[in-house]
């Protein structure tokens, strides 16, 4: 019973303190939301994603990555369109069944990081399919946190960071996540330009760099 108790009283706490941020998105709100839901990104790095989606929200607002932090992005985009994508059948599931609210999709990306060098050079591999709800649309903002990229056999985020370059829209913007590796800095600077690089904010949890995309040359 007390166990019971105290799952409604986190869920209770983690729902207001998401409504703290969005009312006042500073560091102390972020900071207190962040600890409390478990989300990764570093305060700093969700206050510069936060300006960004609250100043054009109502807007298109695409992730690759569903995590702990979704409902916080569905709620600022509040009256906008807000969508998901998601490798992982498992934690895609558990992550569903927390919330009715959020539009999410299960994608396939079939590839390793170790592919990353041959896929720079034969791009047409880095083509994949996506709901048509997605690629109907050119998105505001989109977040690159996923898939997995943390070792040789994992995923890697080579697709979602080309796939982003090519569903932003005209000056759009682009957030990408753990720029301090090779392949997340390297198709970065491909795809997203380095002209079109705002800022990065350096944090132990990883980089996050904020691309603004004005520059929409071909590679």
């Amino acid at each position: 019973m007390k166990r019971h108790i105290k799952r409604i009283i986190k869920h209770v706490f983690a729902w207001w303190s998401i409504e703290l941020a969005i009312l006042w998105p500073i560091h102390f709100t972020i900071s207190v939301m962040r600890k409390v839901n478990g989300i990764q990104l570093a305060a700093a790095q969700l206050s510069a994603i936060a300006v960004c989606v609250k100043d054009k929200a109502p807007s298109k607002l695409l992730v690759f990555g569903l995590g702990n932090d979704s409902l916080f992005w569905l709620r600022l985009n509040r009256g906008g369109v807000t969508l998901f994508l998601e490798e992982n059948d498992n934690w895609f599931h558990q992550m569903m069944q927390k919330s009715k609210e959020v539009r999410a999709f299960l994608v396939k990306y079939n590839t390793q990081i170790s592919d990353w060098r041959m896929l720079l050079e034969h791009q047409s591999l880095l083509d994949m399919t996506l709901p048509n709800e997605v690629v109907k649309e050119k998105w505001d903002i989109i977040i690159v946190d996923a898939p997995e990229g943390w070792n040789d056999q994992t995923t890697g985020r080579m697709k979602s960071i080309y796939q982003s370059s090519r569903l932003i829209k005209k000056s759009g913007d682009i957030f990408v996540h753990d720029c301090n590796r090779e392949v997340e800095d390297v198709y970065c600077n491909k795809f997203l330009k380095k002209e079109n690089l705002k800022i990065e904010i350096k944090a132990p949890v990883g980089f996050l760099r904020h691309y603004h995309m004005t520059n929409r040359s071909t590679c």
